[in-house]
């Protein structure tokens, strides 16, 4: 009897083990634990079942670990990047997964804005469970691009198993899946929005968001559910805020296409500082251009077209392209009398070259913006390369000006030349073309700015579209001449006279080689840039000796000598007959936008230059206006604060800010005041009543900045 009961206590004590171990293994959590790559260590990720059920939902959370430096994408990753995704095609006894995101936030790197997450965050998620599920197998693929300098596609493999009815609720699980939860934006009553138009002719979204209380520093996100928006992209987030009100106008784009968002559903997400919330709206569409204060009036495309045109025609006469428009006139001059068929052959050859290098420009900035990459007019004189390039360029062509070499036709092409009647080779017309568009880009132009900006902006047809217009305006007095040849018979005869032309012409070329120079000192050293000089002069030399032997040499150096020594003496003793002396420049302080807020808070009103060593207009802007009265006096105002931002290299903020104001290229100019807090925009030739009177609109007050 006794040794029955001795049992009987060993066999419930062994049930009561039983049972707390089966209710201890329950209660452990469902989890893959951390996972790893061992190719990509910077970036862990952890699924696990938080226990909690309601009905056939479950409650998961995707904890992600990111090393410093390392960040991944939203939903909607902006211009670069692919959202975190779960492939569960493989799993059975789930119907769906609801992905929740936390409020993201806005990284800009070389001018590319993408949006996403840094350091530690939890994505919660929601399983659908089948009704009739004994058990659930959630196996599949977690795949996740990190990004640093460098981006990492990684897939982890999700395989967890579980019974429905033995969940049971983890603490800490469920305390941290309330609290990704907090992070995820809702449709707060807080704030609404007022006001969701899309404009197609400028493929601009315009929206009005009002809130209790004042906004601080907003952003907006958008995305949509809808496939055929999925790569639609919006950027250059224009953001005015005035109290409880917010107004916004973002640029969309499509890799391919226009985007049409007319009737389409699109959720904003706007971040607040701790204030985040999301709203579904539906586009309204609106006929015409959205307000800008950079393109006034139309901006349908038969406009901006016009616009390109005018732009265009007027690069003819900037000072870049000067040198080889009188190279095509001297060229002509010499060609009088050959037959009208030749004069046309030749003029439309150039007009090519001219087509051809806008083609070029505009694939090449498709292919930098389908890269990730900031584009804009000009841009290829932020790279030394290029420079370079165009330094060799001009000076070869400065020597064939001076005779010191020839440039001969292969065989093939001189006989088809011959054939045709042309005495001179078309390629060279067509080369000349090119050369002036490519001379002709550091230079902005009225109306120039509003096309490209258009341009730019748009869809790939239309930006191919809009450089054609560009190119024909520019080629469209060498396509006059090629229509009436007759023209040409207006210009002098020739005569001895035309023995100088060349020199002359040879000289400008080699000022364009010196000023292309000049602009390598942003990338070189001033050593590197005597010893480059250096050796173009010897390399020069050596030219020119092959050609017209040692009293050739003599003559280019003693004229060197001769004429470098003249310049110093004209710039040492009589620069003050020539203009008067400028002034000593303001000091200017950095572009960033959280200054120029801060300061016109205190109530300054702020002139934001942006400007580049290779931009010609930017110089001119500079030497005749802001260094000259009355705008250096009024710049120089107490309560005026000056901002420069210098984009001879590309610099980030600078990228941003331009791409924040639709704009692409310089000069940019801009005023902020407390009467203006969203900056007037100034044109892209500035004159004294025009910045005088923007800097009088957004005072404060007007009694120091005066017009003369």
């Amino acid at each position: 009897m006794k040794q029955l009961t001795h049992l009987g206590v060993r066999c419930c004590l062994a049930a009561i083990t039983l049972l707390f171990s089966a209710i201890t293994l329950a209660a452990e959590p469902v989890t893959t634990g951390w996972l790893s790559n061992p190719d990509h260590p910077p970036v862990q990720v952890k699924l696990s079942l938080t226990g909690e059920r309601d009905g056939t939902t479950a409650n998961a959370l995707l904890q992600v670990e990111l090393a410093d430096g390392w960040k991944t994408y939203w939903r909607s990753p902006g211009e670069g990047g692919i959202p975190p995704q779960l492939d569960w095609s493989d799993a059975s006894g789930i119907e769906a997964i609801d992905w929740f995101w936390p409020k993201p936030a806005r990284y800009t790197i070389q001018g590319i804005d993408t949006v996403g997450y840094t350091g530690s965050l939890s994505f919660p998620l929601q399983l659908q469970l089948a009704t009739d599920a004994t058990q659930v197998h959630l196996k599949g693929t977690l795949t996740m691009s990190s990004c640093t300098n460098i981006c990492v596609l990684t897939d982890y493999p999700i395989d967890l198993k579980v019974d429905p009815s033995t969940l049971t609720p983890d603490a800490d699980l469920s305390f941290a899946f309330q609290q990704a939860m907090a992070q995820v934006p809702q449709a707060l009553p807080l704030a609404e929005v007022t006001k969701a138009n899309w404009h197609a002719a400028s493929t601009t979204l315009d929206l009005v968001l009002v809130r209790d209380g004042a906004w601080q520093a907003p952003e907006l996100f958008f995305h949509s559910e809808q496939d055929d928006l999925e790569d639609v992209v919006f950027n250059n987030t224009a953001i005015t805020v005035e109290d409880g009100e917010l107004r916004a106008q973002i640029a969309a784009s499509h890799w391919l296409e226009l985007p049409e968002l007319a009737g389409q559903s699109v959720t904003v997400t706007v971040v607040d500082g701790d204030f985040a919330a999301a709203y579904p709206v539906n586009l309204n569409a609106v006929e015409g251009p959205v307000p800008s204060p950079l393109l006034d009036g139309s901006t349908s495309l038969a406009w901006m077209l016009v616009l390109a045109l005018l732009g265009g025609l007027i690069l003819n006469i900037m000072p870049c392209v000067l040198p080889v428009l009188g190279l095509k006139l001297q060229g002509v001059i010499s060609a009088n009398g050959q037959s009208a068929r030749v004069t046309r052959r030749q003029f439309i050859a150039s007009a090519m070259g001219i087509l051809v290098s806008f083609w070029l420009l505009a694939i090449g900035l498709l292919l930098l913006r389908w890269s990730g990459q900031s584009i804009g007019w000009g841009i290829q004189f932020q790279s030394p390369y290029f420079i370079g390039f165009m330094v060799l360029v001009t000076w070869l062509f400065a020597l064939n000006l001076f005779g010191a070499f020839e440039v001969k036709l292969p065989s093939a092409m001189g006989s088809w030349a011959a054939t045709t009647g042309d005495q001179h080779s078309y390629s060279g017309h067509f080369v000349q073309g090119m050369l002036a568009t490519l001379l002709a880009t550091p230079c902005t132009a009225p109306f120039l700015g509003t096309a490209v900006a258009f341009a730019l902006a748009a869809a790939p047809g239309t930006i191919l579209l809009m450089f054609t217009a560009l190119g024909v305006g520019m080629a469209l007095p060498w396509l006059a001449v090629a229509a009436w040849p007759r023209l040409a018979r207006l210009l002098p005869k020739p005569g001895p006279w035309l023995a100088w032309v060349k020199p002359i012409f040879g000289v400008l070329m080699l000022l364009t080689m010196l000023w292309l120079i000049s602009l390598m000192q942003s990338f070189i050293s001033s050593t590197t840039l005597i010893i480059t000089l250096l050796v173009l002069f010897a390399l020069s030399l050596i030219a020119v000796w092959r050609q017209f032997g040692r009293k050739g040499v003599l003559i280019t150096l003693s004229s060197s000598f001769l004429g470098g020594a003249l310049l110093i003496v004209l710039l040492l003793f009589n620069l003050s007959s020539w203009a008067p002396k400028l002034p000593e420049d303001h000091q200017w302080r950095d572009l960033l936008q959280t200054n120029i807020d801060a300061e016109v808070a205190k109530g300054n009103t702020v002139f934001v230059d942006v400007t580049a060593d290779w931009c010609i207009t930017c110089k001119a802007n500079k030497i005749g206006v802001l260094l000259q009265n009355p705008v250096y006096d009024a710049l120089g105002a107490e309560q005026v604060v000056r901002v420069r931002g210098d984009w001879t290299v590309p610099v980030d903020a600078i990228d941003t800010y331009l791409k924040q104001n639709n704009t692409y290229g310089v000069p940019f100019n801009k005023v902020y005041g407390p009467n203006a807090p969203e900056g007037i925009v100034l044109p892209v030739i500035l004159t004294d009543a025009e910045v005088l009177d923007a800097l009088a609109q957004a005072s404060a007050t007007t009694s120091s900045i005066t017009k003369e």
